[in-house]
């Protein structure tokens, strides 16, 4: 062990040759986070028995998330174990050089003659044979290589990085990485009940906190806050939710509650300075690098009016395919003529070129504002990252890339590229998610009659079983159609069969009659009674009257089917063998066994 141990703070002291960073006590209401610091202790007391060499870890995770208090904490708990502490402002390249400079004023640098420079701050700790930690605190904007070019040299020591970027994993081994992420629910419980002052035992006081934590998904910083919130205002913790729903937006925003843990910035600040950064390189006049941070400040307005997960890559490859399929009347306003494309071009071959997509991924990802899911190509955000992208723009920015993010979704949904299954299980929910933020008050008028929006939309929750939510866009659908196209014009025919399928699945069944009645007169009149459109509207009465427990009806159209199919496609036709089988079971229901054997 050493008997002097140096600590230098991020409160800063300014000299003329720089500044002398100071390191901060760890906040008192720290709580829990027991699982990484058994690790970074474990990690930086390996001894090795080879020639001394140099131990890296990185704590990566998003703004807020608690990195640098509990560097802060296991630096505290190891303090015997470190000759020196070099604590760095790594959040700029001037803020590590202006730390470096002010090292040199330290009294054991002063007396090695250094010549202030940043350069001779790194030689001498890197001469340094006792066993010091220095830690590089909110590495979020510098690249792993410009990061680099401020280790000192030499094999000893010890480096710990706290980073918004996981690829500063590249400076460490997968091992000596660990990502931090939301509280234990027990744990963030315990730290509200201390920044709020309220007495930890109580279990009122523990069952209302929870509801609390919950909200705010165990983020340390929000939960932090908003105990200091509690704290300092006439408030109990059983009336504070009511306050956050009412003016969530300016309790993430403010400073003014961050109590003991000495954070100078509201939740929501965090990830400003984020997003600030990435405007700040959109003005760069590189313009690979200025591409790439309009596509993901673009992305980043999108992905807020998306579910917050499972936000896959196939939703803009499919929206970025020509429309293949017949779209409606050129009267109606449609969803692929207002598309933007700008992250959307096609190469020669006619596929999707995401070069500039992925690389606006990537700058989400560095700062953590978006996270790689399990399965490739599918990506996800921390709910209240989520919240903060939409919260953060103005109403008319909410009303612009709600309608966006609207109608890529509308894009994406295909019946013509043999889209699977699973991909429109993911797409329904980042279509409620998304018709959920045209409910809100202020957006009621936003979302204006699209076309092929209502009708993709409400096929695709008709097929996913939301009834209800189908049901409403189905009709507008019919109505809008009927209105400016005519009743008997096809497209509006083509929207009676997926709203009659809905009535159905709702038990709607003389709703249903109705309009499978109105179809079959149409297309009987229009196209005639052998058209292949007029036989499957027969036969979608059939069902409907069989529901309904009219089976002699029922019969009587299942009968001209047959006739019809057997007359039309012959008698071993898999289609009129399916009509067969219908009529069978209307035997069935009749009670007419013997026709049924028939």
């Amino acid at each position: 062990m050493h008997d002097h141990s140096y600590y230098y703070d991020i409160r800063f002291s300014t000299t003329s040759d720089g500044v002398l960073p100071f390191m901060p006590s760890s906040s008192p209401r720290f709580t829990g986070r027991t699982e990484v610091i058994v690790k970074l202790k474990r990690h930086f007391s390996k001894t090795n028995d080879s020639a001394q060499k140099r131990k890296f870890f990185l704590l990566y995770g998003m703004g807020g998330i608690g990195k640098t208090q509990i560097c802060l904490k296991f630096v505290e708990e190891m303090s015997d174990c470190f000759s020196s502490v070099f604590w760095i402002d790594a959040s700029s390249a001037i803020a590590i050089t202006q730390g470096l400079k002010g090292i040199c004023n330290l009294p054991a640098a002063d007396s090695s003659g250094l010549d202030g420079s940043p350069e001779s701050a790194l030689h001498w700790i890197g001469s340094l044979e006792e066993n010091y930690i220095m830690v590089f605190d909110n590495a979020d904007v510098l690249s792993p290589a410009e990061l680099k070019a401020y280790l000192p040299p030499g094999r000893g020591g010890n480096i710990l990085i706290t980073s918004r970027n996981s690829n500063m994993r590249n400076l460490t081994l997968p091992e000596n990485s660990h990502e931090v992420t939301e509280m234990e629910e027990d744990d963030a419980i315990k730290l509200l009940l201390k920044a709020s002052c309220r007495d930890p035992s109580s279990v009122v006081f523990q069952t209302e906190a929870s509801e609390i934590v919950k909200e705010l998904f165990c983020l340390p910083l929000a939960v932090d806050q908003a105990g200091a919130y509690i704290a300092s205002r006439p408030t109990t913790i059983g009336s504070y939710l009511a306050i956050y729903f009412e003016h969530r937006n300016m309790l993430l925003s403010s400073s003014q509650f961050r109590g003991a843990s000495r954070y100078n910035r509201g939740v929501y600040e965090t990830w400003n300075l984020s997003y600030k950064e990435i405007q700040q390189r959109a003005k760069t006049d590189d313009s690979h690098k200025a591409n790439a941070a309009n596509s993901a400040m673009f992305l980043l307005k999108l992905f807020s009016f998306f579910h917050h997960e499972d936000i896959t890559e196939e939703i803009f490859s499919y929206a970025a395919l020509p429309e293949d399929e017949k779209t409606s009347s050129s009267k109606l306003p449609l969803a692929s003529c207002l598309l933007d494309r700008r992250l959307l071009p096609l190469n020669e071959s006619g596929i999707w070129d995401n070069f500039v997509f992925r690389e606006g991924l990537e700058i989400l990802l560095s700062f953590s504002l978006i996270k790689k899911s399990p399965s490739d190509c599918v990506y996800a955000m921390h709910p209240l990252v989520h919240t903060w992208g939409s919260d953060r723009l103005t109403l008319n920015e909410r009303r612009k890339y709600s309608l966006m993010a609207c109608i890529t979704l509308c894009c994406s949904l295909r019946w013509d590229a043999g889209q699977p299954y699973r991909f429109q299980r993911v797409l329904v929910t980042h279509v409620r998610a998304n018709m959920e933020y045209f409910k809100s008050e202020d957006s009621q008028n936003v979302l204006s009659f699209i076309d092929d929006v209502y009708a993709k939309f409400g096929r695709l929750l008709q097929e996913q079983g939301y009834l209800e939510e189908a049901e409403t866009l189905l009709k507008k659908v019919l109505d809008i159609r009927g209105t400016i196209l005519g009743v008997e014009h096809p497209d509006t025919m083509a929207a009676i069969p997926h709203l009659a399928a809905t009535y159905c699945s709702l038990g709607k069944y003389t709703e249903a009659e109705k309009l499978e009645i109105q179809v079959l007169n149409t297309r009987d009149r229009i196209l005639g009674g052998e058209h292949p459109d007029t036989i499957l509207a027969m036969a979608d009465l059939a069902i409907i009257y069989k529901h309904l427990g009219k089976y002699t009806e029922a019969e009587k159209v299942d009968l001209q089917v047959l006739d019809k199919k057997n007359k039309i496609l012959g008698e071993e036709h898999p289609d009129t063998i399916t009509a067969l089988a219908n009529l069978a079971l209307t035997y069935q229901y009749l009670g007419e066994y013997t026709d049924v054997e028939k």
